[in-house]
């Protein structure tokens, strides 16, 4: 069998391999591109608030206390950058069972090699970097949009007269690079994601070899659902970015915590919902596939008991010692497990379980924005009333 690549959504393309030749990939080579990225995005920010006197102080809100920008840079950057070597392996093993639990019959096996190299090409291709990052570097909106939403008083980036906002140069750096920088990131992540649910709508589209009766109650896909965990860190930092800007709307709008309550969690849901899709791809061929088995398996038990009950009850008193010695009992029970394994096959690969696992990093970057609303004493109470 000719050897194959290791699959990868994150190493390919022209900006990574320049991150290669300058050292930037690899474990420690991402310490020190996290190390560039900060000095680029952060420290900036620092210095130009410090000789402005409003890092710490002289104004209403200094940067000190603008915890969206200290999420932004220090939180999501970081995870950014870190979740390339999980999600390759993962996702890497995902792709290498398909290959060897034999779900992909031999005939379809060049159509989906071709379709794994399709995906790993476009995941990683320069023209739609470039786009990614133009988009995040010229909206136009960008400058007034992306800072938070100032109605009064004077904050580190910007000081409101007459209505209108006077951006400082601090502000100006955070608008027009700290923030894309973040924005290409994430938007980088957001299309290797969507990458991933290409190459898995077409892997739906072959004729798989399902196993209905295998343990995994999945009909042997039973491995997919552990792709998420590919991007649940990614998730994580997503949640962080969006709950850093309701901070923001918090600190500096007046707004309270009750207002975001609906948007918090249809945010969510949108982000669960992004990383389960895929998993539904395979649904019509696992009912299909679960319905033709039940009748096969009906058939075959419909025949095996009859012959079972001729053997063993047409007497009026069975050998009940006999019988349980017999070893047509034990292939009875081992046939009623089967079909009982059957029966019990799941349309989607993935159990309550994992999702739960991919629901509580999606949740809880938004867990401190309790404490808007209310202190840690009120929130310790809360939860031992719901324990007592």
């Amino acid at each position: 069998m000719t050897a194959v690549q290791p699959f990868s959504l994150c190493e390919g393309g022209r900006l990574h391999s320049v991150l290669l030749r300058s050292g930037l990939a690899g474990a420690s080579g991402r310490l020190r591109l996290l190390g560039i990225l900060l000095v680029v995005g952060w420290l900036p920010l620092i210095v130009i608030s410090a000789a402005a006197g409003t890092a710490l102080g002289g104004v209403e809100h200094p940067l000190i206390k603008d915890l969206g920008a200290w999420a932004r840079c220090l939180i999501v950057v970081p995870i950014m950058v870190f979740a390339e070597p999980m999600a390759d392996r993962i996702l890497g093993i995902v792709i290498d069972l398909f290959r060897r639990t034999g779900l992909v019959r031999e005939a379809d096996q060049p159509a989906f090699e071709a379709a794994v190299e399709r995906t790993t090409r476009l995941a990683t291709n320069d023209g739609v970097e470039l786009i990614l990052l133009l988009i995040a570097a010229a909206l136009p909106h960008l400058l007034v949009a992306s800072l938070p939403h100032l109605t009064s008083g004077t904050a580190w980036f910007g000081t409101l007269v007459g209505g209108d906002l006077q951006i400082t140069t601090a502000g100006r750096w955070y608008a027009w690079v700290s923030l894309p920088l973040v924005q290409f990131l994430l938007l980088r992540w957001l299309w290797r994601l969507l990458a991933w649910w290409g190459l898995l709508w077409r892997i739906s589209k072959l004729d798989l070899a399902w196993v209905p009766a295998h343990p995994d109650g999945a009909g042997g896909l039973g491995f997919l659902a552990w792709s998420p965990r590919a991007f649940r860190s990614v998730f994580f930092g997503i949640s962080a970015l969006a709950a850093s800007t309701v901070s923001n709307h918090l600190q500096y709008g007046g707004e309270v915590l009750a207002n975001f309550r609906a948007p918090v969690i249809a945010f969510m849901v949108c982000e669960v919902l992004l990383l389960l899709a895929p998993q539904f791809f395979f649904a019509g061929g696992l009912i299909k596939a679960r319905f033709a088995a039940l009748a096969k398996y009906g058939l075959a038990g419909a025949g095996m008991v009859r012959e079972f009950d001729l053997h063993w009850m047409a007497s009026a008193a069975p050998r009940g010692a006999e019988l349980l010695n017999s070893p047509q009992s034990s292939t009875m029970i081992d046939f009623a497990s089967t079909y009982g394994t059957v029966r019990a096959m799941r349309p989607v690969a993935i159990s309550l379980r994992e999702v739960v696992g991919i629901l509580l990093p999606v949740a809880a970057p938004f867990a401190p924005l309790l404490l808007y609303q209310y202190s840690i004493t009120e929130l310790l109470h809360a939860v031992l009333q719901l324990v007592r």
